[in-house]
């Protein structure tokens, strides 16, 4: 079995990456079979061919704001349509049996180049799916593997809703992925719901032998309830090291829901957390230490973000932020329409995705 995804999976969305999506080197250990890049998928013939999706057509909470923001595909959407077209031919061609998972697999239903669709886990069903035809819903893993090689955002999954993944799997991908990258990314819905306050400390901890520790969600619930000064000292967070993992409210949407307030405890350890918030509400972020996405709801978006971006950019490091500044003052005088323009020359990827989307990957 070949394993692969479009280009801007596999690369990244808005950086080119070393090492391919973690989603994928989960499939690679499960399924034993080969990860090649997309553009040499035309070496291969009667093989099963595993495409691992994230937002293929923009359909997540975050891709669908990218679209309204822009009003057209988002850049990686653009790549993927593009991709579909050209496996479509290599599919025909090559005698690939193609077998679709990943988060956004569910999008891709009623595709006639697509032989099988695993929707949910593949730790229990990927089999099933590779033999068998149509939609494939994947049981809950009750069996866990490490990944065999690091991935491009140096994740590690330590639980997955209610579950917690071994401790041995997750020691072998700490020490997979801080030796490739010097540092460990725990991908979780919320941090602070691993254990108790002991076992989230004891996680950090171990975590912190590998290199560099980030993660990639808390949930303000349960940070209401968590002396967070145990994460400031586990990690050794200051001003001028800081954490910002997504601030979600609602399990299953990035979308914060919630009133403000919790950031003030946030800030005070050092947690700068990305909010995305609907654009009405936006206003009420910017007196916190925190990384802001307005989600468009009204003609005034483009007013807003730039608003946002000032307040935004203090903490965002990019290079080149005063092209930023221009793109999104020029969106203000033309209600977004250089926003479009750009996008169709394919740089709004990296003059506006970059700056207010880049965790697309992780929240999708």
């Amino acid at each position: 079995m070949i394993l692969t995804a479009d280009p801007s999976s596999f690369r990244g969305t808005w950086r080119r990456l070393s090492y391919p999506p973690y989603g994928l080197r989960k499939v690679e250990s499960i399924s034993g079979g080969k990860i090649v890049p997309p553009e040499q998928l035309e070496k291969y013939h009667n093989e099963i061919l595993g495409l691992y999706v994230n937002d293929p057509l923009g359909q997540s909470e975050i891709g669908r704001a990218i679209s309204q923001a822009i009003q057209d595909d988002p850049p990686y959407v653009k790549s993927f349509k593009l991709f579909e077209t050209k496996l479509r031919e290599i599919k025909e061609r090559n005698s690939l049996k193609v077998v679709v998972g990943g988060p956004g697999a569910w999008q891709l239903t009623g595709r006639n180049w697509i032989d099988s669709i695993l929707i949910g886990e593949a730790e229990e069903s990927l089999e099933e799916a590779v033999k068998g035809k149509g939609i494939i819903y994947g049981k809950k893993a009750e069996h866990f593997v490490a990944i065999r090689a690091p991935s491009g955002l140096a994740e590690v999954e330590v639980n997955r809703g209610s579950r917690r993944i071994p401790e041995d799997v997750i020691e072998e991908e700490m020490r997979i992925q801080g030796t490739a990258h010097g540092k460990v990314n725990l991908i979780t819905t919320d941090l602070l719901s691993y254990g108790d306050e002991r076992e989230v400390v004891d996680l950090l901890l171990r975590a912190k032998r590998f290199g560099e520790v980030t993660f990639s969600n808390l949930n303000s619930l349960t940070a209401m309830n968590f002396d967070l000064g145990k994460i400031r000292e586990a990690l050794n967070l200051n001003e001028n090291h800081w954490v910002s993992p997504v601030l979600n409210s609602v399990q299953g949407s990035c979308v914060y829901s919630l009133e403000a307030e919790v950031l003030k405890s946030l800030n005070k350890n050092y947690i700068y957390p990305m909010v995305y918030v609907d654009e009405e509400r936006s206003h009420e972020f910017l007196e916190y230490k925190a990384i802001v996405i307005p989600l468009p709801k009204t003609e005034r978006y483009y007013e807003v973000l730039y608003r946002v971006w000032q307040h935004d950019r203090t903490l965002v490091k990019i290079p080149f932020s005063y092209v930023v500044d221009y793109v999104l003052r020029k969106a203000v005088e033309t209600r977004g329409e250089n926003l479009r323009n750009l996008n169709k020359l394919s740089l709004v990827k990296d003059l506006f995705s970059a700056s207010f989307f880049k965790l697309v990957q992780f929240v999708s």
